[in-house]
């Protein structure tokens, strides 16, 4: 773990922050720190990177002015913290008072404590290599190539004070495995798998190799289609909340408290009414005991809660930090937060609002089930382009792959296959939910069928089709070098 003067340094410089902002022109005062160490481990193309990283650094937000100001430093020497303090006093009494603003959170407990598994606080660099090692196979099938392996242990403390009363200090920990490959039978393709915990040896790394190798296996030899129309589609829990993007991260987006609060989303004015199929409900669980995002107290000390967003179609409520919450006539249930998932450094950041931990709750049918009643349709999942979604109505066009069904059956895998349409319109036409559900770093989600969601796709040109062929057959001849590994 980092050292024990870095720890005092911040919470001596916290405090000489919020007493200086008492004294000063603040009206209220909030105080966050952060120590954080991580290791990271990647493998690509037979490089060998690492990197072990200390981040350290201390922010501040007050109320003053009726307003809010922040600023944040990396240093901890007095005067340092007092020109930050200054600094974020100062960017409050330029913006307008706001008739909202709220005092920062009393004190509160978390009801909840969830368990850390001190392993990580004192591993050296040897027993942490080891589970890396252990993903990189001796062995692959052919036309399968290693594409990229990473690792990353993690273990941080966070501390956050204010001048309510409250006085939080965290420790977490937790650590991830993933590893991809590409496939060459036919057009390139190439998938990846990663999985996180909290217990150190939770994650088996030949697991996820094994797993990684059938996913690229799975999608591999994909085919382009020419069609345009509705047909009904199949998101695995990838499409639905993947690693690096799903579709429903649209419908997380439009549920924040600050956007409905400002009418920026479809969902301002919902709550109570009907917008999703019956068999949908939502849930953000921040107690749940194995993601690595969860946690029992949000980004100003709010203890979290297991909050029902959607429940049988009908909208319960958004995710709130306290300023919205009060704004909304609400209550906080905990949401805010800092950075968000992979969101960067969290300290220079003022808190925002997001999610913790996305559950979708089972249904009655199962994925062989679903795909036995589409007579035409798709599963799909790695869509790309989510992020130049319209996040105000939930209007979205990307382009995934996945595979074909026809007559209740597999087809083939695909690619390049479009969807459109709106988030709203999406979780209304929800017919069917599995009862098996997949948990990934921050979700435990199942199968979802859609009814029926518009389609688009054009087969590959002839051209690339048969230089595709050309370059294979010389590789295969040794003439020329594989351009993708």
């Amino acid at each position: 773990m980092v050292s024990s003067d870095l720890k005092d340094k911040i919470q001596k410089a916290l405090d000489i922050g919020l007493e200086y902002a008492k004294k000063n022109g603040a009206e209220h005062a909030e105080g966050f720190g952060i120590l954080e160490k991580t290791f990271n481990l990647e493998l690509e193309k037979n490089k060998p990177k690492h990197n072990l990283g200390i981040l350290h650094g201390i922010a501040f937000r007050v109320i003053a002015n009726n307003a809010y100001g922040f600023a944040y430093t990396s240093s901890f020497k007095s005067e340092d913290i007092q020109q930050t303090v200054k600094a974020a006093i100062q960017n409050a009494k330029t913006k307008k008072p706001d008739p909202d603003i709220v005092p920062f959170p009393e004190t509160k407990k978390a009801e909840h404590p969830l368990k850390l598994d001190k392993k990580f606080l004192d591993m050296g660099i040897d027993e942490s290599v080891e589970p890396f090692e252990q993903l990189l196979p001796s062995k692959l099938p052919k036309n399968l190539y290693f594409l990229t392996a990473m690792g990353n242990i993690d273990s941080g403390e966070t501390f956050l004070k204010n001048t309510s009363g409250i006085d939080i200090y965290k420790q977490e920990a937790g650590y991830g495995l993933g590893i991809g490959f590409l496939s060459i039978h036919g057009f390139p393709i190439y998938d990846f798998h990663f999985e996180g915990a909290r217990e150190w040896g939770k994650i088996i790394p030949q697991e996820i190799t094994k797993k990684a190798i059938e996913k690229t296996l799975a999608v591999a030899k994909p085919q382009t289609l020419s069609l345009s129309g509705e047909y009904p589609i199949i998101l695995p829990p990838e499409g639905s909340y993947g690693l690096f993007g799903g579709l429903f991260m649209i419908l997380t987006d439009l549920l924040r408290g600050d956007k409905a609060s400002r009418g920026e989303t479809v969902f301002s004015d919902k709550i109570g009414e009907k917008v999703a199929a019956d068999n949908f409900t939502l849930i953000d669980d921040p107690l749940h005991p194995d993601m690595i995002t969860s946690t029992n107290y949000d980004a100003e000390g709010v203890p979290t809660q297991k909050t029902t967003l959607i429940e049988n179609g009908i909208l319960q409520t958004y995710y709130l930090n306290s300023y919205y919450a009060n704004k909304l006539n609400m209550e906080s249930n905990g949401k805010a937060t800092r950075g968000g998932f992979f969101g960067g450094n969290p300290i220079k950041r003022s808190p925002s609002i997001g999610n913790y931990a996305t559950i979708i709750e089972p249904g009655d049918s199962s994925k062989e089930e679903m795909i036995q009643e589409t007579k035409e349709g798709f599963m799909l999942q790695n869509f790309m382009g989510i992020h130049m979604s319209d996040f105000s109505s939930g209007r979205f066009s990307v382009t995934g792959s996945g595979w074909y069904i026809k007559n209740g059956e597999i087809a083939f895998p695909v690619q390049d296959i479009t969807i459109s349409g709106t988030i709203p319109e999406l979780i209304q036409n929800i017919d069917l939910i599995s009862k098996e559900r997949r948990q990934g770093l921050n979700n435990e989600v199942p199968y979802i069928r859609v009814s029926k969601l518009s389609v688009t796709a054009k087969k590959m040109d002839f051209k690339i089709r048969i230089g595709m062929k050309i370059l294979k057959t010389l590789m295969a001849l040794g003439l020329v070098k594989n351009p993708f590994i």
